[in-house]
């Protein structure tokens, strides 16, 4: 019985930042691998449903082939089509990844019992994890996430993933990092603290939040702020005198220095330890900071002035590859 029991998910690690694979990464990893099944010459591409959709697009699109979609119910192990299935004989199926390799052998074999013949494709594989490799597919050790994929990581879903469950999408809802500072209230100016300490945090706990803020659901939402852990106190006073007594509180650990690089990495590790999809950044350089550190946040800054967020972009970590070999 322990055998066939799944191994842990390597995204329950909150200390591990994930090696993020955007879309045009994506795009060029399964051109990569198309030498081979032009050479095994497909009649048509099936996607499986959810995460097979945006890979299984780019292959039939590169290889000018029909697309047709599957999906797999796992409670009762049965495949069925959404849409009309392929004409052809010839099957690529794609998913996006194989962590354990159950979703990708499961709709395989209904397609071989459907009297398909069948090449399977994927982004990337676990060799640590899978029980099933691709014929085509990027091998990688390392934690991986995909766009379509960052509310795999919220706090509801790492709970459900802790209990052996699969994913479920009824988890993925968005989970919002937030700053403090600038985005509910206004910042006092640098220089007020170094002038006079006291004074300062006096201002600052007087200070009335703004009249418009970030849309966030509280109950799904941290706020991970600049200020030290010796203000935690006075700064939850503030949060539950304007609405938000019980709003979780991230404060900067004693460790960790003010200059903005030391601040912008405890903001986006805090946010990938929570598992943030999201985060809002009141100053434009931690923004930028930010979304480079972890580039599977969705990071924005936060424009008090114009009552606005900017949407910021970074480029993701590179990603060794390794041509596979055809299938036979």
């Amino acid at each position: 019985m322990q055998d066939n029991a799944p191994p842990p998910w390597k995204g329950l690690r909150t200390d591990r930042m994930p090696v993020f694979i955007g879309y045009d990464r994506a795009e060029q990893m399964v051109a990569a691998l198309l030498d081979g099944v032009m050479a095994w010459e497909p009649d048509a591409v099936v996607a499986v449903l959810r995460g097979g959709v945006v890979p299984g697009t780019m292959a039939s699109c590169l290889l000018a082939l029909p697309l047709c979609m599957i999906g797999w119910n796992r409670r009762i192990g049965a495949t069925a089509w959404a849409g009309p299935p392929p004409a052809g004989k010839r099957i690529l199926l794609v998913d996006d990844c194989c962590a354990t390799g159950q979703t990708m052998q499961a709709v395989r074999a209904a397609l071989l019992d459907q009297g398909l013949a069948c090449a399977t494709l994927t982004i990337v594989h676990d060799p640590e994890t899978t029980r099933y490799v691709p014929d085509f597919s990027h091998p990688m050790r390392e934690l991986f996430r995909f766009p379509w994929e960052r509310g795999e990581a919220t706090p509801a879903a790492r709970a459900l993933r802790a209990t052996g469950a699969p994913a479920d999408r009824s988890t993925e809802a968005p989970f919002v990092g937030l700053d403090l500072d600038g985005v509910f209230l206004p910042d006092v100016p640098r220089a007020h603290y170094d002038r006079d300490l006291a004074e300062a945090l006096r201002r600052r706990h007087a200070l009335e939040p703004f009249a418009v803020r970030p849309a966030f659901a509280a109950e799904r939402a941290v706020v991970i702020t600049g200020r030290p852990e010796t203000d935690r106190r006075q700064t939850e006073a503030w949060l539950a005198r304007w609405g938000y007594p019980g709003l979780t509180l991230e404060c900067r650990p004693a460790d960790v220095g003010d200059d903005a690089a030391s601040v912008a990495s405890y903001k986006a590790r805090a946010a990938t330890r929570w598992g943030c999809t999201h985060f809002v950044e009141s100053d434009p350089e931690q923004a930028i900071r930010i979304a480079a550190l972890a580039p599977h946040l969705l990071v924005s800054w936060w424009s008090a002035d114009e009552t606005r967020a900017w949407m910021i972009g970074s480029v993701g970590q590179a990603i060794r590859q390794r041509p596979p070999a055809p299938p036979s």
